[in-house]
C-alpha cells in the first residue's frame, strides 16, 4: 500500500468541559494532536501506512503522545529533545458564541528542529506521498526553512505533495507575513486545500472579491504550474453549534461539488478540516481519477468527525462509506 508521510508538531490540548469557559475552567478535558498529526492518526484509521515526523521533548508527556499515535498505527519517527511540548487551550464554543484558542507553544520541542537535522531521503525513499501544512512555517523562520528542505527532498525523489493552507494569523510573529514565506514553499504542491480568502494573505496574488471560485482557482494553479488539484470546505449557515458543510474540488478545468450535509448538534468541530484532507488523501490513492467519489468520501469524513471528542477523526472507512451512500442520520447499527 501507498505510504504517506506527514510532518508537523504535535501539541496538548486543554479544553474546559461542559461548554464551560477558559475564564470559568477548574479542570480541563486533555487531548492531543494536531494538523499534521490529525490527517495522519485519521489516514491510519482508514488503513494507510503514515510515517509522522516531529519532535518531543523526553519527558511523560512526550512518551504520552507519541504512544497516542502508535496506538492508532502511525510509526512516528521523533527527535527528542527540549523540555516542553507545545500547548493549545480550546473553549469550545455555542450557538452564537465562537470556540477561542489560546496558544502556548513557544520554546517547545518542535520549535528546537533546524535544518539538517532530519534525514528526509531515508524518510521518503518508500514513500509515494508527503502532506505538509502552513502552521509549521508559521512558527518561525528555522522552521520554514526546515519545511523548504523536506519539500526540495520530495520534490527531487517524485512523491506526491499535498498542503493545507491552514492560515492562523495569530501565529505569525517572527517578522513575515504569510505571503512572503508560503509561496516559496506552495509551489512544490500537487494539491493544495484552502479557501478563496487566502489568496492573498497566504499565497500572495491579487484577486477580485467579486471573481469566480474558478477564476481564483485558475489563477492559483497559474502561479503554481505544479499544481494539480485544489480542494476547499464550505460552511454554510453556521453558528458553533450547528453548520451545513459541503465541498469542492478544482482539477483545472472542472469544479465538482459535493453533497451537502447539516450537522445539526456539533459535538467538537477541532480536526474537521485535516479529517478532510486525510479522506481527500485516502480518496485520491484508492479512488485514483475518481475525483467526485474522493470528494464525497474527504467531506462525509469531516461530517462525521463533528460528532467525535478531541481533535482526532475516529471515524473508520465503512463508517464514511455508510455516510456517503446515505445510511447516516442517526439510526443504531445492529
Amino acid at each position: 500500500m501507498s505510504k504517506v508521510v506527514t510532518f508537523g508538531e504535535i501539541l496538548l490540548r486543554l479544553s474546559p468541559p461542559s461548554y464551560l469557559r477558559l475564564t470559568q475552567a477548574t479542570s480541563f478535558d486533555l487531548y492531543y494532536g494536531c494538523a499534521e498529526a490529525n490527517v495522519a492518526a485519521s489516514l491510519a484509521k482508514f488503513g494507510i501506512p503514515v510515517t509522522f515526523i516531529t519532535s518531543v521533548p523526553p519527558n511523560e508527556l512526550g512518551e504520552a503522545s507519541i504512544s497516542m499515535l502508535r496506538s492508532f498505527g502511525v510509526n512516528p519517527i521523533v527527535t527528542t529533545q527540549g523540555k516542553r511540548l507545545g500547548i493549545y487551550y480550546f473553549e469550545q464554543g455555542a450557538s452564537e458564541r465562537p470556540g477561542k484558542v489560546v496558544y502556548d507553544r513557544e520554546d517547545s520541542s518542535f520549535s528546537m528542529l533546524r535544518k539538517g537535522m532530519i534525514d528526509w531521503e531515508s524518510i521518503f525513499k518508500d514513500a509515494e506521498w508527503f502532506h505538509w501544512s502552513g502552521i509549521t512555517p508559521s512558527l518561525s523562520l528555522d522552521l520554514a526553512e526546515l519545511c523548504e528542505e523536506a519539500l526540495l527532498v520530495a520534490d527531487k525523489m517524485g512523491l506526491t505533495i499535498s498542503a493545507d493552507l491552514n492560515y492562523r494569523p495569530t501565529l505569525w510573529k517572527y517578522g513575515k507575513n504569510a505571503n512572503e514565506v508560503m509561496p516559496n514553499l506552495v509551489k512544490y504542491c500537487d494539491l493544495l486545500l484552502g479557501g478563496a480568502d487566502e489568496t492573498e494573505k497566504v499565497l500572495g496574488i491579487e484577486y477580485n472579491e467579486n471573481d469566480t471560485q474558478e477564476a481564483i482557482f485558475a489563477s492559483w494553479m497559474k502561479t503554481f504550474p505544479k499544481l494539480k488539484n485544489i480542494v476547499t470546505t464550505q460552511r454554510i449557515q453556521a453558528n458553533a453549534s450547528s453548520n451545513g458543510i459541503s465541498a469542492s474540488f478544482w482539477d483545472g478545468k472542472n469544479m465538482l461539488q459535493s453533497q451537502k450535509y447539516n450537522v445539526s448538534h456539533i459535538i467538537d468541530r477541532i480536526g474537521a478540516g485535516d479529517a478532510f484532507m486525510a479522506g481527500i488523501i485516502y480518496g485520491l490513492l484508492t479512488y485514483e481519477e475518481d475525483y467526485q467519489t474522493a470528494l464525497e468520501f474527504a467531506v462525509a469524513a469531516a461530517c462525521l468527525k463533528h460528532s467525535i471528542s478531541g481533535d482526532i477523526n475516529l471515524a473508520t472507512v465503512k463508517e464514511v462509506e455508510a455516510l456517503m451512500h446515505g445510511f447516516g442520520g442517526g439510526r443504531v447499527s445492529r
